[in-house]
């Protein structure tokens, strides 16, 4: 469905466009019921204003949106980072959102995307077909969801990581120093389809490699409580290694542990996804399994490009990018 314009709206009420424009900005004379009835098109059929600058539309730039979760998170910065550079050098503008994990922040933002008469999208959903998500895909324009899936939708291209080759390597290297207890902490209140697929292929790895009895899952939730609770979960099981699948949670943990006198490295390993910079500089540097996000971006830009060029639109293919295990010094030998 392409954008609605001001004069389908006049068309569909049968009145002129400037009375459109006037009722809409409330001015000029009209009845009530000649009022309510614009008002009622306009809702039935849509219509979005056109915030888009005219003289960007005139010289025939282009625009596209990015919505991410949280830009506070090293890796979805780092995400945007490598599409932004990658839109840039193919001159394309780029306007930028997070959505806070809210599926409410993320349809207001998608709205205020479809008003500024965007050229395509990338998109971080939230993982359920929202009334935003359903609006922006209707609209048939060039889009391109990354990172994460939304169950049920079928006609968007997905790029997102495959968690099991980096889960395979990180569980083999601590199998192989002695790691027989092994704890995983998921984060199923996310409601991410793709973090939660990273519990459901360790528990596949853990269960070939660990006969499936050595293996302790926990959760945290958004809350402080949720993690000490996991943690203390994770030390009652004397487990000797740990895997988070969301790089939050093991910069917590990591923390909690410390007041608890348990030497990271030496008393219990770790390992999170996510190459994040707060990793790479903690003492022990922190291992981890990368989802290559800037891999990731290049081909979630260069798939939207191509359907702007083409105007064919992608098909709901996934195209899945392999995670990769970095092991660092806070792997080491399972205690004795």
């Amino acid at each position: 469905m392409a954008f609605v314009t001001l004069r389908d709206v006049a068309r569909e009420a049968g009145v002129s466009a400037a009375a459109v424009s006037q009722i809409l900005h409330g001015k000029g004379r009209f009845s009530d019921e000649t009022r309510e009835l614009v008002r009622k098109t306009v809702r039935e059929m849509g219509y979005v204003p056109d915030q888009r600058a005219r003289s960007m539309r005139s010289s025939g730039a282009k625009t596209v949106g990015l919505l991410v979760p949280d830009l506070r998170n090293q890796y979805f910065a780092d995400l945007v980072s490598s599409m932004e550079d990658e839109f840039y050098r193919s001159g394309v503008s780029t306007l930028i959102g997070t959505s806070s994990e809210s599926v409410e922040r993320q349809d207001a933002f998608i709205e205020n995307l479809l008003g500024q008469r965007i050229d395509g999208a990338i998109v971080v959903p939230q993982g359920v077909e929202s009334p935003g998500v359903r609006s922006l895909i209707a609209r048939d324009l060039p889009l391109v969801f990354v990172d994460r899936r939304v169950q049920g939708v079928e006609s968007v291209p997905f790029v997102v990581s495959d968690p099991y080759p980096g889960i395979r390597a990180a569980m083999e290297d601590l199998v192989a120093r002695g790691h027989r207890r092994i704890g995983y902490v998921a984060h199923p209140s996310l409601g991410s389809y793709s973090v939660n697929e990273r519990e459901t292929a360790f528990r596949a790895i853990a269960a070939e490699l660990l006969g499936g009895t050595d293996a302790v899952v926990v959760a945290c939730g958004p809350s402080y409580d949720s993690c000490r609770d996991a943690c203390a979960t994770l030390r009652a099981h004397d487990v000797t290694a740990v895997l988070c699948g969301y790089s939050p949670d093991a910069i917590t943990l990591i923390g909690l542990l410390n007041e608890q006198g348990v030497a990271i490295g030496a008393d219990m390993s770790m390992v999170s996804f996510d190459d994040i910079a707060p990793f790479r500089l903690m003492t022990p540097n922190v291992a981890v399994i990368s989802q290559q996000p800037e891999l990731m971006g290049r081909q979630g830009v260069g798939l939207l490009l191509e359907s702007m060029r083409s105007g064919l639109r992608g098909g709901g293919h996934t195209h899945r990018v392999p995670t990769v295990y970095i092991r660092r010094r806070s792997v080491a030998a399972a205690p004795r």
